[in-house]
């Protein structure tokens, strides 16, 4: 099976992080702020098209809930 890269490694060993889940309904709030905030910054329309997409697929997540 091919290996297929991802954001994350790129990721430093001692970077810090934040990681969203599909079940935290907070998620796709977050990302669609980040989406507004990566306009203001130019990034790449097609790197937002992806963050939104993430967003749409985490609010058909079968187990959403308020983080605990």
């Amino acid at each position: 099976m091919a290996y297929k890269s991802t954001c994350l490694d790129k990721v430093a060993l001692d970077e810090p992080i934040f990681v969203l889940r599909a079940q935290d309904k907070i998620a796709p709030i977050v990302i669609r702020t980040w989406i507004t905030l990566a306009r203001w910054f130019g990034v790449p329309e097609t790197k937002r098209d992806e963050a939104e997409r993430c967003a749409e697929a985490m609010e058909k997540w079968h187990t959403r809930k308020i983080p605990d």
